[in-house]
């Protein structure tokens, strides 16, 4: 992906560049049978929010076709090909909110998936037998393509903004909008 940085070393302003450039990324996704797509595209609208990139991931998977479906596929894939790197490349400006990220924590990563349609409501998977409402599933494919995954962090280099971890499921270059530690008391539901 282009680095496309603003006079603050920031990324992520939702200039033209950085929309041809996510367009670019995107792959071919044909809506499959009993698919519903939007009749607009939620990225063309106003956006209600602004975003800024605060760094980026660094995969070996530079395709759609590489990339594991999940974290957890992911991980298996580190496990039985040994060389596979993950990190997360933080921008300068946004270094010292690392402070306090040790090796061994579980943290939460926020990704942009840049090159996912926004469009589809109602998607196909090919894992399920039924087409299924979008916010039902973990698919990029939405109207914010929001990716989330649990990572265990293996090294810390606040300095150079690296963060090494375990295994990412995106993209190489995927934009990191936002990184939250996992905290058991706080992020395991009640039993009911």
């Amino acid at each position: 992906m282009a680095d496309d940085r603003n006079d603050s070393g920031t990324v992520g302003s939702g200039s033209q560049q950085e929309k041809s450039d996510a367009r670019a990324r995107s792959w071919e996704n044909p809506t499959r049978k009993g698919e519903i797509a939007l009749a607009f595209d939620p990225g063309e609208r106003t956006p209600d929010a602004g975003l800024v990139y605060i760094g980026h991931a660094k995969t070996p998977w530079v395709g759609p076709g590489e990339c594991p479906r999940n974290i957890r596929q992911a991980r298996e894939r580190a496990e039985a090909e040994a060389g596979l790197g993950f990190s997360l490349q933080i921008d300068e400006p946004y270094r010292p909110g690392l402070a306090d990220y040790r090796p061994g924590q579980v943290v939460f990563v926020l990704m942009w998936m840049d090159g996912a349609r926004r469009d589809l409501i109602v998607q196909a998977p090919k894992h399920r037998e039924r087409p299924a409402g979008v916010f039902s599933l973990r698919s990029p494919v939405r109207p914010n393509p929001i990716g989330l995954s649990l990572v265990s962090i293996l090294e810390v280099e606040q300095e150079r903004g690296i963060i090494v971890v375990d295994a990412l499921d995106c993209l190489d270059g995927t934009p990191i909008i936002d990184l939250k530690p996992w905290t058991q008391t706080a992020d395991i539901p009640a039993a009911r």
